[in-house]
């Protein structure tokens, strides 16, 4: 095992280090594009009438779990990043990713670093372009994504009332996971696995948005769920004042183990669902009548709700109608 730390190497030769592994699995034929991944700056073969650039920071002690390993912190960045590119409806192509790193880090573990950062892109299919490395006291890693799109971009202004309300995949399970991890874990192993598995390897519904392409007319609008539901559903309020959001809780999916953390935590299951975030997934409005023309082939994409005139965000549970307070994981803000 190389016992070195990554100071006894520098910024050039970690960077030779990372690009010569990314070269290996480069799948770009072109040499001038090729080339200019060693340059000043990258690149790009862009044929679409849109490029979409999203940028994200991530902080150890913030955004990286106690027990995560370096090579899902890589995969994270990544992840966090594309992410971005699909809620514009968007192809994602390449990414930067800069990285602030201690210098008693060793080698071993900054290559399990960006094995992470690079089977990622490979799963995802993009290319990492560049980025830049400085030292500092903690791991911080900043990534710049870059996608293509051509006429079906989707921007959060164009819902209608009557528009369906759905999301990509399960909910709540980041914020069970962190329960599990500095709260009470006293559930079966398994179900606990499954669990933590959603905040220490997120995935990305990249099926879901290819068949949302396939569809232009079909979404009105896509936005990821980083930071909550209710959140997002704020966003998506503030930009439209006149539409009102309308869930039904018994519609929203989630791995029903979840209940058994937050019942041995303490916690009200709508916390889970509704106000943490990192769950990547999409919160997508859709034109009714186009979905139930394709519905059979939309699988895994989960009505929840529905747009209305009201203005308001609301969901319904029990029979009962609640405003549903629109708060969940902000930076820079006090509960």
């Amino acid at each position: 095992m190389n016992k070195k730390i990554i100071s006894e190497l520098g910024e050039k030769k970690l960077i030779k280090l990372l690009l010569d592994k990314r070269d290996y699995k480069l799948k770009s034929t072109d040499k001038i594009i090729k080339e200019s991944y060693h340059d000043d700056a990258a690149l790009i073969n862009n044929s679409s009438k849109y490029t979409v650039i999203s940028t994200d920071l991530l902080i150890q002690h913030s955004h990286f779990p106690k027990n995560m390993t370096y090579y899902q912190m890589g995969e994270k960045v990544v992840t966090v990043n594309v992410s971005d590119i699909l809620a514009m409806n968007a192809i994602p192509d390449s990414i930067l990713i800069s990285m602030g790193l201690p210098p008693e880090l060793t080698v071993n573990e900054y290559e399990e670093l960006t094995d992470g950062i690079l089977d990622k892109c490979e799963e995802y299919d993009i290319t990492l372009i560049g980025g830049d490395i400085n030292q500092n006291t903690e791991i911080i890693l900043c990534g710049t994504s870059i996608g293509k799109v051509n006429d079906e971009f989707k921007l959060q202004t164009d819902i209608k009332p009557d528009d369906l309300i759905a999301v990509t995949g399960e909910l709540g399970g980041p914020a069970a996971a962190l329960d599990l991890i500095y709260g009470n874990n006293d559930i079966p192993e398994k179900d606990k696995n499954d669990i933590l598995n959603t905040l220490y390897e997120p995935t990305l519904p990249m099926e879901e948005s290819q068949k949302l392409k396939q569809y232009p007319s079909l979404t009105s609008s896509i936005t990821d769920i980083t930071d909550g539901l209710a959140i997002e559903l704020g966003h998506l309020n503030d930009k439209n004042k006149d539409i009102g959001f309308e869930i039904f809780f018994d519609k929203i999916p989630y791995n029903k183990n979840i209940e058994k953390v937050a019942k041995i935590n303490n916690k009200d299951l709508k916390d889970y669902l509704l106000h943490f975030g990192e769950e990547f997934e999409l919160l997508v409005t859709l034109n009714e009548n186009e979905y139930y023309k394709h519905q059979d082939k939309l699988n895994n994409i989960h009505i929840i709700g529905r747009t209305n005139s009201s203005g308001k965000i609301t969901l319904i549970k029990d029979g009962l109608k609640e405003i549903i307070p629109v708060k969940g994981y902000e930076h820079l803000k006090d509960d």
